[in-house]
């Protein structure tokens, strides 16, 4: 794995970095700048862009900013911005402005604006703002489908019984069906079964998507009530209706999840894992019939079978912020056409205020066989020849491999 500064500048806050790439292989990023983690005093979102596949960045272009004389005059303040690539070659970028200044007032309604703003020409100029009406959620994902619906996930925050004290958060999705000029939700996801092992509220937020072949919709889902691991949830109509979540092994999962497919099919999510004090930058990665499995109505069998047994998935840290600050785990990532994975991240680490990261990931890197399937051979064979079937398995996956056509784009393809 290789590690690449993207952008470091030790006098401000750079956070929640995100990333698109063109059809040219021109790679996008965004971010935040600010003087701390909540876009105080003042708050601009920037891009970036590269030309050789991430080893180097040019210079910063603000998209959007917020002064200090702005903020204070009531104008909001910029939150997290989150980019994508169409099928049309144009990106869409969207960012939440908060309209309020204490916690309280984010539990009342309108509290933001989702603001969308779109590239022509490879993020070089942005069209916008433009407001989505979206104004009850907060930290939003977006994502273009294979029918050119867009969706976008944002998450809503509102007190319960004791206020503030035991405030509840709940995902929601929005949809589009003519490219971002109307949208259509919220269309909630509901809360888990069961109530939490804590006994807190359950917190479901933060949530990004991924599209299968056939069409259904997978949500992937922060959890900051119970605080033990991320969630998923299933949809057949688009995102207008959701099943009830269950739990996924991605362990800690404390911040927001970004979820997109390979060019293989797999589906690999990026996250924050909150252990203890410290940031960890995550990668998990499954199959398709891996993301179903435990979602009801999802297989033929809905009976409640221990899915994590021998789950198709596998799992890497990335990075770790060494910081006694750490504040990292903000991600998004591309496929590289050469396979591997591009990775931007904010992390403080051995910076004064947070930094934004490139990671330049190989599959070698987190597991040792070819693409396209996640597959385990136990050493049970008293005769010792295991090893010798796991060649062969994994020979038998590299010729599939070989015969792919990989110019050939699967739902939700990053």
């Amino acid at each position: 794995m290789q590690t690449i500064t993207v952008s470091r500048d030790d006098n401000i806050y750079e956070a929640f970095a995100d990333i698109a790439q063109t059809p040219d292989g021109t790679l996008v990023c965004t971010y935040r700048e600010s003087m701390c983690h909540s876009s105080r005093p003042w708050s601009k979102v920037i891009v970036r862009r590269s030309f050789d596949r991430g080893l180097t960045w040019g210079p910063r272009q603000v998209v959007i900013e917020r002064t200090r004389e702005q903020s204070e005059a009531g104008e909001g303040r910029l939150n997290c911005s989150r980019i994508t690539a169409c099928a049309d070659g144009s990106l869409l970028l969207i960012v939440d402005l908060l309209r309020r200044e204490t916690f309280a007032e984010y539990l009342e309604p309108e509290m933001c604006m989702n603001l969308l703003f779109r590239s022509h020409d490879g993020g070089a100029t942005w069209e916008g703002p433009e407001e989505t009406g979206i104004t009850e959620g907060i930290v939003p994902s977006i994502k273009e489908l294979s029918d050119g619906r867009l969706i976008v996930g944002v998450t809503e925050q509102w007190p319960d019984t004791r206020g503030e004290e035991d405030f509840v958060e709940e995902q929601t999705a929005y949809v589009s069906d003519d490219k971002g000029k109307t949208w259509a939700g919220p269309f909630k996801i509901p809360n888990p079964a069961e109530p939490t092992m804590n006994g807190a509220p359950w917190r479901l937020n933060e949530g990004d998507f991924v599209e299968l072949d056939d069409g259904a919709l997978v949500c992937y889902i922060r959890e900051d009530g119970e605080r033990i691991c991320g969630w998923k949830s299933l949809s057949h109509d688009g995102g207008r209706t959701w099943s009830v979540p269950v739990r996924t092994p991605m362990m800690q999962c404390l911040g927001r999840p970004s979820a997109g497919r390979l060019r293989s099919g797999e589906i690999a999510v990026t996250y924050r894992i909150a252990c203890g004090l410290s940031t960890s930058l995550g990668l998990y990665v499954e199959t398709p019939a891996e993301a179903l499995k435990g979602l009801a109505g999802a297989i033929a069998s809905e009976a409640r079978e221990d899915y994590r047994a021998a789950a198709a998935a596998r799992f890497a840290v990335l990075d770790n912020d060494r910081s006694v600050s750490p504040d990292s785990g903000y991600s998004g990532w591309v496929q590289l056409d050469d396979g591997d994975l591009y990775v931007v991240n904010y992390v403080t680490d051995d910076a004064p205020r947070a930094q934004i990261r490139g990671y330049k990931v190989g599959r070698e890197d987190w597991y040792l066989y070819p693409e396209g399937a996640i597959d385990y051979n136990p050493p049970f064979e008293q005769a010792g020849k295991y090893y010798e079937a796991g060649q062969e398995m994994a020979r038998q996956q590299q010729a599939w491999v070989d015969g792919q056509d990989w110019s050939r784009q699967v739902p939700t393809q990053k």
